[in-house]
């Protein structure tokens, strides 16, 4: 009989900037536990058999309701959480046209642009917000 070896791999979050109305597209976060009820940034898991481009477009589209093109995503940064857990992979589109309201999933309690740096959920997306606003909406 051969034995399965199964592999406990880092999984990869791609969080996505989306400058939008000129500002910066934010999410409040309505999942229980680390982040609750406060601003983030929009993302999500990488899925098996996605690129993470496409992962960052679906996690945009299911969490607000913007389209935005797989393949227009550029990388910003990539850091692994202080625990070792994640790959955190922030990327951004060119600004997007999205008249009308916003549409979210039960991850999401409401969707907001903001204009200036903000305190978020997370400290890394707290310096890549920063971080845009000082590059004037390009990082």
């Amino acid at each position: 009989m051969i034995e399965m070896i199964r592999y406990d791999n880092t999984p990869t979050v791609v969080v996505v900037l989306v400058p939008l109305r000129g500002g910066l597209l934010m999410v409040r976060r309505a999942l229980p536990g680390e982040g609750f009820g406060k601003l983030a940034l929009p993302g999500g898991y990488q899925m098996l058999g996605q690129s993470w481009q496409e992962a960052g477009a679906r996690e945009m589209m299911e969490e607000t309701g913007v389209i935005i093109s797989p393949e227009a995503l550029r990388v910003v940064t990539v850091e692994t959480t202080p625990d070792r857990r994640q790959n955190l992979l922030f990327c951004q589109s060119p600004p997007v046209e999205h008249q009308g309201a916003f549409v979210h999933d039960a991850e999401v309690s409401e969707i907001r642009v903001i204009h200036e740096p903000t305190e978020t959920a997370f400290p890394r997306h707290t310096r890549v917000v920063r971080e845009f606003f000082m590059n004037s909406g390009d990082l």
